[in-house]
């Protein structure tokens, strides 16, 4: 989406919208040019306020994205890596288990 835009276009269309009234209302060509002057400078800046806006929340948008794709990448990650300690998890609990049975007796004794 090019947002660059939009100032320009909110602009032009409030502009136009001040000129056609203008026209209808048979205002005076300079009181007609100094009112579109002002409508013109106020709607640049809530243009330009609305872009950083758009700007703002595509942004975080992209970066939610990006981290629900991390947080995924994380997960599977850690369930391919459980899954095969699993395998070998098996051998070492079975191991430590013996190892904490001898520890057991040997404290006994």
């Amino acid at each position: 989406m090019k947002v660059r835009y939009i100032p320009a276009g909110i602009t032009l269309m409030a502009g136009a919208i001040t000129s056609l009234i203008c026209l209808m209302r048979n205002l005076d060509v300079m009181y007609s040019l100094e009112v579109l002057l002002v409508v013109l400078i106020v709607f640049l800046y809530i243009g330009i306020k609305t872009q950083k806006i758009i700007v703002n929340v595509m942004h975080e948008q992209k970066m939610q994205e990006e981290d629900m794709i991390r947080l995924a990448e994380f997960r599977e990650a850690e369930r391919l890596r459980k899954q095969l300690a699993g395998i070998d998890d098996t051998e070492e609990t079975e191991d430590a288990e013996e190892d904490s049975d001898e520890e057991e007796k040997a404290a006994e004794e």
